[in-house]
């Protein structure tokens, strides 16, 4: 049995992403329709949410739990191993790409812990995790999925009320606690009106933000665990609900 391959790719591919576009040239600036307006209306989640290196080394934590997580079988100790191997040559690869945010990397292997923990008690392996570790990766994941873009008018009419109906999606993104309710929302997301051919980068770089939020919300849903019962240190827990 392969154990959350599926997740460990996906995460990979959004990080790296994410840092190609950090090194990616800028489109050109569309500048206000009135000179004087300041195109400072887009408040950006990083003015809320400070990008700085956490104090939690969620990738530490998650190869050495690896290191010492058991299997009942040679086959899924096997599938263990690799799942290992393949998240430590994902933050090798990271690493060495560079430019990612440090709490979004922190994130990302939290994210696949997580992930692996709800898989492997599938096959009744065992990744341990003492209270201090299981609250703080808790804490990172919370304090990151809790990001919310504050929006604000831009000076767009037609474009501030595109973003509105997407905030409103965002919004009900974020109180999915299941698949099902995701997929009831992507299709309604499919029904909302794109972006009007001339907005302002500013409105564009808003609506961004905003889609960032709801993907968040929605990779918590994805990744989220069964909650470990009170005081248990040796199953896995609920990082990331």
């Amino acid at each position: 049995m392969r154990l959350m391959k599926p997740i460990i790719v996906a995460a990979a591919l959004v990080l790296l992403a994410g840092c190609k576009d950090k090194e990616a040239s800028k489109p050109p600036e569309v500048r206000p329709a009135n000179p004087t307006e300041v195109p400072a209306a887009v408040v950006d989640a990083a003015a809320h949410v400070a990008h700085v290196a956490p104090a939690v080394d969620a990738c530490a934590i998650s190869l050495a739990a690896l290191d010492k997580a058991t299997c009942p079988t040679p086959e899924a100790q096997q599938s263990l191993a690799a799942a290992k191997k393949s998240i430590a040559g994902i933050v090798d690869t990271v690493r060495q790409v560079g430019g990612s945010d440090p709490r979004q990397f922190q994130v990302m292997c939290a994210q696949m812990l997580v992930a692996l923990e709800r898989d492997a008690t599938k096959v009744n392996c065992v990744i341990e995790l003492d209270a201090d570790q299981r609250s703080a990766l808790t804490g990172l994941l919370d304090a990151w999925y809790a990001q919310r873009t504050a929006v604000v008018p831009t000076g767009d009419a037609a474009a501030d009320a595109v973003i509105a109906q997407m905030a409103s999606m965002r919004d009900a993104a974020c109180e999915c606690r299941d698949a099902a309710c995701l997929q009831r929302l992507e299709q309604a997301l499919g029904k909302i009106a794109p972006m009007p051919a001339n907005a302002s980068q500013v409105a564009r770089d808003l609506a961004s933000k905003v889609l960032e939020d709801a993907a968040r919300c929605a990779a918590r849903v994805r990744t989220s665990s069964v909650p470990a019962p009170a005081g248990s240190t040796s199953k896995p827990g609920s990082a990331g609900r």
